[in-house]
């Protein structure tokens, strides 16, 4: 199996297999908030890949690519809670926007050669901290 496929199959499963039944739109948003910061994390870490050589551009193109697809996913699913906190879902969602252009950015940079990825990288992971303080995955202290 190539790569490409690989990643997609990854990606899915890993993202099937976080989601789970909710029992209120709250639980929903974590769920959601959950499989964005696991997909999210494993595109970092293969922009990492890149950026070091490691991986090849058209797996991490890849995987950025299904990544995205999974965010956009869950943010239709969390914009469609009507009945979740109203701060709370405009925060997560603020969020997500931010890590689906974070990672549009990676797949330009990917694109057009430019491995000097260390600032998208470290932005995407600030990023996935916020959408998991403000979905209620951690609390701060």
């Amino acid at each position: 199996m190539n790569s490409p496929n690989l990643v997609k199959i990854s990606v899915s499963v890993l993202c099937l297999v976080a989601a789970g039944c909710s029992s209120s739109d709250a639980d929903q948003i974590k769920e959601h908030s959950r499989i964005v910061s696991s997909c999210s994390n494993s595109a970092r870490m293969a922009l990492n890949g890149w950026r070091m050589n490691q991986l090849p551009a058209p797996f991490v193109q890849q995987t950025l690519r299904s990544t995205r697809r999974n965010v956009q996913n869950a943010a239709s699913k969390i914009e469609a809670l009507r009945h979740a906190d109203r701060t709370q879902r405009e925060l997560v969602s603020r969020s997500l926007s931010e890590i689906i252009d974070l990672l549009a950015q990676a797949q330009n940079q990917v694109a057009l050669g430019d491995h000097d990825t260390v600032q998208t990288a470290t932005k995407l992971s600030d990023a996935i901290e916020r959408l998991n303080l403000t979905s209620g995955m951690r609390r701060s202290t």
